[in-house]
Protein backbone atom coordinates (compact mmCIF):
# COMPACT_ATOMS: atom_id res chain seq x y z
CA UNK A 1 0.00 0.00 0.00
CA UNK A 2 3.19 1.94 -0.30
CA UNK A 3 3.67 5.04 -2.64
CA UNK A 4 -0.47 5.78 -2.50
CA UNK A 5 -2.03 8.73 -2.17
CA UNK A 6 -5.09 8.74 0.57
CA UNK A 7 -7.73 11.28 0.37
CA UNK A 8 -8.26 12.77 3.98
CA UNK A 9 -10.83 14.30 5.42
CA UNK A 10 -9.64 16.72 8.38
CA UNK A 11 -12.73 17.99 10.83
CA UNK A 12 -10.78 20.36 13.11
CA UNK A 13 -12.79 24.14 14.11
CA UNK A 14 -9.41 25.77 15.51
CA UNK A 15 -7.87 27.43 12.19
CA UNK A 16 -4.38 27.27 13.59
CA UNK A 17 -4.94 23.09 13.79
CA UNK A 18 -5.92 23.80 10.37
CA UNK A 19 -2.68 25.37 9.45
CA UNK A 20 -0.21 23.20 11.13
CA UNK A 21 -2.24 20.14 10.13
CA UNK A 22 -1.63 21.34 6.22
CA UNK A 23 2.37 22.88 6.56
CA UNK A 24 3.02 19.48 8.14
CA UNK A 25 1.84 17.06 5.12
CA UNK A 26 3.29 19.76 2.65
CA UNK A 27 6.80 20.01 4.40
CA UNK A 28 6.58 16.56 4.90
CA UNK A 29 5.99 15.24 1.15
CA UNK A 30 2.87 13.27 2.98
CA UNK A 31 0.49 11.53 -0.37
CA UNK A 32 -2.11 13.03 1.17
CA UNK A 33 -5.09 14.96 -0.98
CA UNK A 34 -6.80 16.81 2.13
CA UNK A 35 -10.41 18.09 2.49
CA UNK A 36 -10.98 20.11 5.30
CA UNK A 37 -13.91 20.77 7.34
CA UNK A 38 -14.96 23.42 10.01
CA UNK A 39 -17.94 21.42 11.71
CA UNK A 40 -20.08 18.93 11.72
CA UNK A 41 -22.73 20.12 9.68
CA UNK A 42 -19.70 20.68 6.91
CA UNK A 43 -18.49 17.87 7.14
CA UNK A 44 -21.61 15.81 6.82
CA UNK A 45 -22.48 17.87 3.58
CA UNK A 46 -18.91 17.10 1.93
CA UNK A 47 -19.28 13.08 3.22
CA UNK A 48 -22.92 13.10 1.62
CA UNK A 49 -21.43 13.81 -1.93
CA UNK A 50 -17.14 11.70 -1.81
CA UNK A 51 -15.84 9.27 -0.07
CA UNK A 52 -12.47 8.99 1.83
CA UNK A 53 -9.78 6.56 3.14
CA UNK A 54 -9.66 7.55 6.58
CA UNK A 55 -11.12 10.96 8.49
CA UNK A 56 -9.34 12.84 10.94
CA UNK A 57 -11.80 14.57 13.28
CA UNK A 58 -11.36 16.86 16.63
CA UNK A 59 -13.15 15.98 19.38
CA UNK A 60 -15.12 19.10 20.75
CA UNK A 61 -16.28 20.82 17.38
CA UNK A 62 -18.69 23.72 17.31
CA UNK A 63 -21.89 22.65 16.52
CA UNK A 64 -21.10 18.86 17.77
CA UNK A 65 -18.41 16.24 18.83
CA UNK A 66 -16.46 13.47 17.10
CA UNK A 67 -19.23 11.19 18.52
CA UNK A 68 -21.63 12.90 15.57
CA UNK A 69 -18.87 11.97 13.10
CA UNK A 70 -18.77 8.37 14.57
CA UNK A 71 -23.24 8.22 14.30
CA UNK A 72 -22.23 9.86 10.22
CA UNK A 73 -20.04 7.25 9.03
CA UNK A 74 -19.62 3.57 9.54
CA UNK A 75 -17.32 2.24 6.84
CA UNK A 76 -14.54 4.86 6.85
CA UNK A 77 -11.31 4.21 9.74
CA UNK A 78 -11.78 7.35 12.28
CA UNK A 79 -9.26 9.07 14.26
CA UNK A 80 -10.37 10.96 16.94
CA UNK A 81 -7.51 13.62 18.18
CA UNK A 82 -8.35 15.78 21.35
CA UNK A 83 -6.46 18.85 23.69
CA UNK A 84 -7.22 17.16 26.69
CA UNK A 85 -6.08 13.80 27.61
CA UNK A 86 -8.98 12.21 29.03
CA UNK A 87 -8.94 8.15 29.01
CA UNK A 88 -12.62 7.91 29.93
CA UNK A 89 -13.23 9.78 26.70
CA UNK A 90 -10.35 7.51 24.25
CA UNK A 91 -12.18 4.84 25.78
CA UNK A 92 -15.82 6.16 24.54
CA UNK A 93 -14.40 6.85 21.41
CA UNK A 94 -13.18 3.38 20.75
CA UNK A 95 -16.26 1.57 21.39
CA UNK A 96 -18.11 3.96 19.28
CA UNK A 97 -16.08 2.92 16.63
CA UNK A 98 -12.84 5.45 16.45
CA UNK A 99 -10.03 3.39 15.07
CA UNK A 100 -7.42 5.29 17.38
CA UNK A 101 -7.18 8.69 19.73
CA UNK A 102 -4.50 10.63 19.91
CA UNK A 103 -3.71 13.98 22.14
CA UNK A 104 -2.75 17.06 21.04
CA UNK A 105 0.10 18.78 22.57
CA UNK A 106 1.35 22.13 22.75
CA UNK A 107 4.30 21.57 20.33
CA UNK A 108 2.13 19.73 18.03
CA UNK A 109 4.24 16.30 18.17
CA UNK A 110 1.21 14.20 17.92
CA UNK A 111 1.35 14.98 14.02
CA UNK A 112 4.11 12.91 13.64
CA UNK A 113 2.17 10.02 14.71
CA UNK A 114 -0.58 10.80 12.05
CA UNK A 115 0.85 9.10 9.10
CA UNK A 116 1.69 5.61 10.84
CA UNK A 117 -1.72 5.89 12.32
CA UNK A 118 -3.58 6.51 9.04
CA UNK A 119 -1.94 4.12 7.11
CA UNK A 120 -2.19 1.65 10.01
CA UNK A 121 -5.91 2.26 9.99
CA UNK A 122 -6.24 2.08 6.03
CA UNK A 123 -4.44 -1.36 6.30
CA UNK A 124 -6.83 -2.46 9.38
CA UNK A 125 -9.65 -1.50 7.50
CA UNK A 126 -8.39 -3.33 3.90
CA UNK A 127 -7.84 -6.99 5.96
CA UNK A 128 -11.66 -6.17 7.37
CA UNK A 129 -13.06 -6.02 3.99
CA UNK A 130 -10.81 -8.64 2.96
CA UNK A 131 -12.23 -11.07 6.28
CA UNK A 132 -15.69 -9.91 5.21
CA UNK A 133 -15.31 -10.97 1.31
CA UNK A 134 -13.88 -14.36 2.69
CA UNK A 135 -15.98 -14.81 5.17
CA UNK A 136 -19.43 -14.42 3.02
CA UNK A 137 -17.73 -16.42 0.35
CA UNK A 138 -16.94 -19.42 2.92
CA UNK A 139 -20.86 -19.17 4.49
CA UNK A 140 -22.59 -19.08 1.39
CA UNK A 141 -20.73 -21.61 -0.66
CA UNK A 142 -22.83 -24.98 -0.97
CA UNK A 143 -19.46 -26.97 -0.09
CA UNK A 144 -19.00 -27.68 3.89
CA UNK A 145 -16.07 -25.90 5.10
CA UNK A 146 -15.06 -26.62 8.79
CA UNK A 147 -12.08 -25.83 10.35
CA UNK A 148 -10.00 -27.64 12.77
CA UNK A 149 -6.84 -26.11 15.68
CA UNK A 150 -3.98 -28.54 15.55
CA UNK A 151 -4.79 -30.72 18.08
CA UNK A 152 -8.04 -31.92 15.60
CA UNK A 153 -10.70 -29.30 17.68
CA UNK A 154 -13.65 -28.30 15.02
CA UNK A 155 -13.15 -24.37 15.71
CA UNK A 156 -15.68 -23.52 12.66
CA UNK A 157 -18.25 -24.72 10.44
CA UNK A 158 -20.21 -23.03 7.50
CA UNK A 159 -23.69 -23.46 7.23
CA UNK A 160 -23.83 -26.00 4.65
CA UNK A 161 -21.13 -28.04 6.79
CA UNK A 162 -24.49 -28.05 9.34
CA UNK A 163 -27.15 -29.09 6.86
CA UNK A 164 -25.34 -31.68 5.41
CA UNK A 165 -23.54 -33.21 8.18
CA UNK A 166 -26.62 -32.38 10.72
CA UNK A 167 -25.41 -30.87 13.54
CA UNK A 168 -25.97 -27.00 15.28
CA UNK A 169 -23.18 -25.08 15.06
CA UNK A 170 -22.95 -24.94 18.95
CA UNK A 171 -22.83 -29.06 19.10
CA UNK A 172 -20.10 -28.98 16.57
CA UNK A 173 -18.05 -26.31 17.59
CA UNK A 174 -15.17 -27.97 20.29
CA UNK A 175 -15.09 -31.10 18.96
CA UNK A 176 -12.95 -33.69 18.05
CA UNK A 177 -12.16 -33.59 14.20
CA UNK A 178 -12.42 -37.75 14.28
CA UNK A 179 -16.84 -37.21 15.16
CA UNK A 180 -16.94 -36.94 11.17
CA UNK A 181 -14.72 -40.30 10.05
CA UNK A 182 -16.51 -44.00 10.86
CA UNK A 183 -14.54 -46.32 12.88
CA UNK A 184 -12.06 -48.79 12.03
CA UNK A 185 -14.11 -51.68 11.47
CA UNK A 186 -16.25 -50.64 8.29
CA UNK A 187 -17.56 -52.87 6.66
CA UNK A 188 -16.90 -52.92 2.23
CA UNK A 189 -19.80 -50.96 1.47
CA UNK A 190 -18.31 -48.08 3.97
CA UNK A 191 -14.88 -48.33 3.43
CA UNK A 192 -12.75 -45.20 4.58
CA UNK A 193 -11.02 -44.55 1.39
CA UNK A 194 -11.69 -45.01 -2.23
CA UNK A 195 -11.47 -44.37 -5.48
CA UNK A 196 -14.02 -42.57 -8.31
CA UNK A 197 -13.86 -41.76 -11.70
CA UNK A 198 -13.15 -38.62 -12.73
CA UNK A 199 -13.35 -37.31 -16.11
CA UNK A 200 -11.17 -39.13 -19.03
CA UNK A 201 -9.53 -41.55 -17.75
CA UNK A 202 -8.24 -40.55 -14.42
CA UNK A 203 -9.39 -41.38 -10.89
CA UNK A 204 -10.12 -39.12 -7.52
CA UNK A 205 -9.60 -40.16 -4.50
CA UNK A 206 -12.77 -39.74 -2.31
CA UNK A 207 -13.61 -40.91 2.12
CA UNK A 208 -16.55 -41.85 3.90
CA UNK A 209 -18.14 -39.36 6.48
CA UNK A 210 -20.56 -39.68 9.30
CA UNK A 211 -23.75 -37.80 10.09
CA UNK A 212 -24.49 -36.98 13.32
CA UNK A 213 -27.42 -39.69 12.77
CA UNK A 214 -24.38 -41.87 12.35
CA UNK A 215 -25.34 -42.29 8.82
CA UNK A 216 -22.73 -43.12 6.26
CA UNK A 217 -22.07 -40.82 2.94
CA UNK A 218 -18.90 -40.26 0.43
CA UNK A 219 -17.43 -36.94 0.35
CA UNK A 220 -14.66 -35.24 -1.93
CA UNK A 221 -12.65 -33.99 0.45
CA UNK A 222 -9.84 -31.49 0.66
CA UNK A 223 -7.67 -29.86 3.68
CA UNK A 224 -5.00 -27.73 4.00
CA UNK A 225 -2.66 -25.89 6.61
CA UNK A 226 -3.46 -22.55 7.70
CA UNK A 227 -0.09 -21.02 8.91
CA UNK A 228 0.39 -17.79 10.87
CA UNK A 229 2.38 -14.32 9.96
CA UNK A 230 5.80 -16.26 11.42
CA UNK A 231 4.87 -19.67 9.32
CA UNK A 232 3.50 -21.75 12.00
CA UNK A 233 0.92 -24.05 11.55
CA UNK A 234 -2.02 -23.00 12.86
CA UNK A 235 -5.40 -24.56 11.52
CA UNK A 236 -6.36 -27.07 9.13
CA UNK A 237 -9.41 -26.08 7.04
CA UNK A 238 -11.46 -28.61 5.37
CA UNK A 239 -13.25 -28.51 2.17
CA UNK A 240 -15.93 -31.46 1.59
CA UNK A 241 -18.81 -32.11 -1.12
CA UNK A 242 -21.39 -34.87 -0.61
CA UNK A 243 -21.04 -36.86 -3.60
CA UNK A 244 -23.79 -39.73 -2.91
CA UNK A 245 -25.82 -39.25 -5.86
CA UNK A 246 -22.89 -39.24 -8.62
CA UNK A 247 -21.36 -42.44 -6.59
CA UNK A 248 -24.83 -44.24 -6.88
CA UNK A 249 -25.07 -43.20 -10.38
CA UNK A 250 -21.36 -44.43 -11.37
CA UNK A 251 -22.83 -47.99 -9.43
CA UNK A 252 -25.27 -48.00 -11.20
CA UNK A 253 -23.31 -47.59 -14.47
CA UNK A 254 -21.22 -50.36 -13.21
CA UNK A 255 -24.09 -52.66 -12.81
CA UNK A 256 -25.99 -51.90 -15.89
CA UNK A 257 -22.57 -52.37 -18.35
CA UNK A 258 -21.94 -55.33 -16.29
CA UNK A 259 -25.37 -57.35 -17.08
CA UNK A 260 -25.46 -55.31 -20.90
CA UNK A 261 -22.24 -57.46 -21.30
CA UNK A 262 -23.25 -60.63 -20.04
CA UNK A 263 -26.41 -60.83 -22.06
CA UNK A 264 -26.75 -59.15 -25.22
CA UNK A 265 -22.67 -58.09 -25.63
CA UNK A 266 -23.76 -54.40 -26.61
CA UNK A 267 -20.97 -53.67 -29.56
CA UNK A 268 -17.83 -52.39 -27.80
CA UNK A 269 -17.75 -48.62 -29.60
CA UNK A 270 -20.70 -47.59 -28.60
CA UNK A 271 -20.32 -48.72 -25.17
CA UNK A 272 -17.19 -46.97 -24.91
CA UNK A 273 -19.28 -43.36 -26.52
CA UNK A 274 -21.78 -43.47 -23.52
CA UNK A 275 -19.48 -44.63 -20.72
CA UNK A 276 -17.29 -41.70 -22.26
CA UNK A 277 -20.05 -39.35 -22.47
CA UNK A 278 -21.58 -40.48 -19.13
CA UNK A 279 -18.17 -39.74 -17.32
CA UNK A 280 -18.11 -36.17 -19.24
CA UNK A 281 -21.46 -35.44 -17.73
CA UNK A 282 -20.77 -36.64 -14.24
CA UNK A 283 -17.08 -34.49 -14.01
CA UNK A 284 -19.52 -31.19 -15.29
CA UNK A 285 -21.61 -32.09 -12.29
CA UNK A 286 -24.26 -32.67 -14.79
CA UNK A 287 -26.50 -34.86 -12.41
CA UNK A 288 -29.66 -34.04 -14.44
CA UNK A 289 -28.78 -35.22 -18.02
CA UNK A 290 -26.39 -38.11 -16.14
CA UNK A 291 -29.71 -39.92 -15.01
CA UNK A 292 -31.72 -39.60 -18.29
CA UNK A 293 -28.71 -41.33 -20.04
CA UNK A 294 -28.32 -44.00 -17.14
CA UNK A 295 -32.86 -43.89 -17.65
CA UNK A 296 -32.10 -44.95 -21.50
CA UNK A 297 -28.90 -47.40 -20.93
CA UNK A 298 -31.75 -49.20 -18.78
CA UNK A 299 -34.25 -49.37 -21.56
CA UNK A 300 -31.83 -50.59 -23.72
CA UNK A 301 -30.25 -53.16 -21.77
CA UNK A 302 -33.91 -54.76 -21.05
CA UNK A 303 -34.75 -54.22 -24.75
CA UNK A 304 -31.62 -55.96 -25.96
CA UNK A 305 -31.81 -58.55 -23.24
CA UNK A 306 -36.03 -58.95 -24.26
CA UNK A 307 -36.95 -58.24 -20.65
CA UNK A 308 -38.95 -55.15 -21.48
CA UNK A 309 -42.54 -55.93 -21.62
CA UNK A 310 -45.56 -54.03 -23.24
CA UNK A 311 -49.11 -53.67 -21.31
CA UNK A 312 -51.65 -53.43 -23.65
CA UNK A 313 -54.59 -51.74 -23.30
CA UNK A 314 -57.21 -49.36 -24.73
CA UNK A 315 -56.56 -45.29 -24.64
CA UNK A 316 -57.15 -42.03 -26.61
CA UNK A 317 -54.25 -41.44 -28.59
CA UNK A 318 -55.55 -37.24 -28.76
CA UNK A 319 -55.26 -37.47 -24.48
CA UNK A 320 -51.38 -38.83 -25.22
CA UNK A 321 -50.64 -35.87 -27.69
CA UNK A 322 -52.06 -32.94 -24.81
CA UNK A 323 -49.78 -34.33 -22.26
CA UNK A 324 -46.85 -34.60 -24.09
CA UNK A 325 -47.30 -31.18 -25.19
CA UNK A 326 -48.01 -29.37 -21.72
CA UNK A 327 -44.46 -31.59 -20.98
CA UNK A 328 -42.45 -29.93 -23.49
CA UNK A 329 -44.13 -26.31 -23.55
CA UNK A 330 -41.55 -24.85 -21.03
CA UNK A 331 -38.67 -26.34 -22.70
CA UNK A 332 -40.20 -24.85 -26.29
CA UNK A 333 -41.07 -21.29 -24.92
CA UNK A 334 -36.97 -21.19 -24.27
CA UNK A 335 -36.55 -21.00 -28.20
CA UNK A 336 -39.42 -19.49 -28.55
CA UNK A 337 -40.91 -22.00 -30.58
CA UNK A 338 -44.86 -22.96 -31.56
CA UNK A 339 -46.10 -26.30 -31.06
CA UNK A 340 -49.20 -27.27 -33.07
CA UNK A 341 -51.06 -30.76 -33.29
CA UNK A 342 -53.65 -31.83 -35.61
CA UNK A 343 -56.17 -34.83 -34.54
CA UNK A 344 -58.64 -35.74 -36.58
CA UNK A 345 -62.55 -34.65 -35.58
CA UNK A 346 -63.45 -37.88 -34.28
CA UNK A 347 -61.07 -39.69 -31.44
CA UNK A 348 -58.66 -42.29 -31.87
CA UNK A 349 -58.11 -44.94 -30.01
CA UNK A 350 -54.79 -46.81 -29.59
CA UNK A 351 -54.06 -50.51 -28.79
CA UNK A 352 -50.58 -50.61 -27.01
CA UNK A 353 -48.68 -49.41 -23.82
CA UNK A 354 -49.41 -45.84 -22.89
CA UNK A 355 -46.36 -44.85 -21.60
CA UNK A 356 -44.22 -46.43 -24.02
CA UNK A 357 -45.88 -44.77 -26.75
CA UNK A 358 -46.04 -41.33 -25.19
CA UNK A 359 -42.12 -42.05 -24.59
CA UNK A 360 -42.37 -42.79 -28.57
CA UNK A 361 -44.09 -39.53 -29.04
CA UNK A 362 -42.11 -37.33 -26.31
CA UNK A 363 -38.40 -38.61 -27.42
CA UNK A 364 -39.28 -37.42 -30.88
CA UNK A 365 -40.82 -34.83 -29.95
CA UNK A 366 -37.51 -33.45 -28.14
CA UNK A 367 -35.64 -34.41 -30.56
CA UNK A 368 -37.44 -31.99 -33.16
CA UNK A 369 -37.10 -29.21 -30.60
CA UNK A 370 -33.36 -29.26 -29.89
CA UNK A 371 -32.58 -29.19 -33.81
CA UNK A 372 -35.26 -26.65 -34.91
CA UNK A 373 -34.06 -22.96 -35.08
CA UNK A 374 -35.32 -20.53 -32.58
CA UNK A 375 -38.79 -18.62 -33.11
CA UNK A 376 -39.49 -21.66 -36.00
CA UNK A 377 -43.00 -24.18 -35.72
CA UNK A 378 -43.25 -27.67 -34.87
CA UNK A 379 -46.17 -29.50 -35.92
CA UNK A 380 -47.59 -33.13 -34.86
CA UNK A 381 -50.37 -34.94 -37.24
CA UNK A 382 -52.39 -37.73 -36.77
CA UNK A 383 -54.00 -39.19 -39.64
CA UNK A 384 -56.38 -42.54 -39.38
CA UNK A 385 -54.86 -45.25 -42.29
CA UNK A 386 -57.20 -47.86 -41.59
CA UNK A 387 -56.15 -50.70 -39.11
CA UNK A 388 -53.31 -48.09 -37.83
CA UNK A 389 -53.03 -44.62 -36.75
CA UNK A 390 -49.86 -42.52 -38.88
CA UNK A 391 -47.81 -39.93 -36.95
CA UNK A 392 -45.75 -37.36 -38.41
CA UNK A 393 -43.73 -34.64 -36.60
CA UNK A 394 -42.55 -31.78 -38.72
CA UNK A 395 -39.58 -29.53 -37.78
CA UNK A 396 -37.63 -27.18 -39.61
CA UNK A 397 -34.23 -28.16 -38.94
CA UNK A 398 -31.78 -28.59 -41.56
CA UNK A 399 -32.68 -30.76 -44.93
CA UNK A 400 -32.08 -34.32 -45.27
CA UNK A 401 -30.45 -36.17 -47.58
CA UNK A 402 -31.20 -39.79 -48.43
CA UNK A 403 -27.85 -40.80 -46.72
CA UNK A 404 -28.77 -39.12 -43.91
CA UNK A 405 -31.85 -40.52 -43.40
CA UNK A 406 -30.47 -43.67 -43.03
CA UNK A 407 -27.76 -43.05 -40.59
CA UNK A 408 -30.73 -41.58 -39.00
CA UNK A 409 -32.60 -44.75 -38.46
CA UNK A 410 -29.49 -46.75 -38.01
CA UNK A 411 -29.17 -46.83 -34.54
CA UNK A 412 -25.48 -47.17 -33.97
CA UNK A 413 -24.59 -44.12 -36.44
CA UNK A 414 -26.99 -42.13 -34.63
CA UNK A 415 -26.04 -42.57 -31.16
CA UNK A 416 -22.56 -41.56 -31.94
CA UNK A 417 -23.16 -38.62 -34.14
CA UNK A 418 -25.63 -37.32 -31.32
CA UNK A 419 -22.61 -37.93 -28.33
CA UNK A 420 -20.52 -36.34 -30.93
CA UNK A 421 -22.85 -33.22 -30.86
CA UNK A 422 -23.04 -33.21 -26.75
CA UNK A 423 -26.87 -34.16 -27.20
CA UNK A 424 -26.45 -36.70 -24.64
CA UNK A 425 -30.23 -36.37 -23.09
CA UNK A 426 -30.96 -37.00 -26.92
CA UNK A 427 -28.35 -39.41 -28.29
CA UNK A 428 -30.56 -43.14 -27.26
CA UNK A 429 -33.87 -41.51 -28.09
CA UNK A 430 -34.70 -42.36 -30.92
CA UNK A 431 -32.96 -46.15 -30.98
CA UNK A 432 -35.13 -46.50 -27.69
CA UNK A 433 -38.65 -44.70 -30.18
CA UNK A 434 -37.69 -47.55 -33.14
CA UNK A 435 -37.62 -50.57 -30.57
CA UNK A 436 -40.91 -49.70 -29.00
CA UNK A 437 -42.48 -48.30 -32.08
CA UNK A 438 -41.71 -52.06 -33.45
CA UNK A 439 -42.48 -53.72 -30.94
CA UNK A 440 -46.28 -52.26 -31.06
CA UNK A 441 -46.15 -53.88 -34.30
CA UNK A 442 -45.32 -50.28 -36.16
CA UNK A 443 -42.67 -48.95 -38.64
CA UNK A 444 -41.13 -45.49 -37.94
CA UNK A 445 -39.47 -43.54 -40.92
CA UNK A 446 -37.78 -40.14 -41.78
CA UNK A 447 -38.48 -37.97 -44.58
CA UNK A 448 -37.26 -34.53 -46.02
CA UNK A 449 -40.41 -32.73 -47.38
CA UNK A 450 -38.25 -29.58 -48.67
CA UNK A 451 -35.46 -27.78 -48.29
CA UNK A 452 -36.74 -26.13 -45.01
CA UNK A 453 -39.18 -28.90 -43.42
CA UNK A 454 -38.33 -32.78 -42.48
CA UNK A 455 -40.91 -35.44 -41.28
CA UNK A 456 -40.71 -37.91 -38.56
CA UNK A 457 -43.04 -40.37 -39.11
CA UNK A 458 -44.43 -43.87 -37.17
CA UNK A 459 -47.37 -45.88 -36.87
CA UNK A 460 -48.98 -47.27 -34.00
CA UNK A 461 -52.36 -50.46 -34.13
CA UNK A 462 -55.69 -48.93 -33.53
CA UNK A 463 -58.38 -50.27 -31.11
CA UNK A 464 -60.79 -51.45 -33.55
CA UNK A 465 -62.97 -48.86 -31.64
CA UNK A 466 -63.72 -45.21 -33.09
CA UNK A 467 -65.59 -42.79 -30.88
CA UNK A 468 -67.61 -39.99 -32.61
CA UNK A 469 -66.50 -37.68 -30.15
CA UNK A 470 -65.56 -34.17 -31.71
CA UNK A 471 -61.90 -33.48 -30.85
CA UNK A 472 -60.58 -30.06 -31.10
CA UNK A 473 -57.40 -29.08 -33.18
CA UNK A 474 -54.96 -27.66 -30.47
CA UNK A 475 -51.60 -25.56 -30.65
CA UNK A 476 -49.23 -24.67 -27.61
CA UNK A 477 -47.14 -21.44 -28.65
CA UNK A 478 -44.62 -19.84 -26.99
CA UNK A 479 -44.99 -15.96 -27.24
Amino acid sequence: MENIRYKILLIEDNELDQKAFKRFVDNSDIPYDCTIASSVSEANSILNSDQFDAIISDHSLGDGTAFDILDLVKDTPIIVVTGAGDEETAVKAWKAGAYDYLIKDLDLNYLKAIPITVENAIRHRFVEKKLQLLSGAVMSTDDSVYITDMESRIIFVNKAFCETYGYKEEEIVGQSGSILWIGKNQSESTRSVFQTQGAGSTCEVGFYHKRKDDSIFPVSLSRSTIRDTRGRDVAIVGVARDISERILIEDEFKTTTLKLKKRNQLKNEIAITVTEALLRLLADGNIDRSKKVISDYLDISKIEAGKLEIERKTFSFATVVSQIFETLLPIAEQKNIQLKYFIPEYALDVNGDHDRIAQVLLNLVSRAIEISPANGHITVRVRDVGGEIAVEIQDEGAPLERDQIHSIVNRHDWIKEQFRAGREDLALGLWIAKELVEMHGGRIWAESLDSERNNFCFTVPKSGVRKEVPVEVASASAS
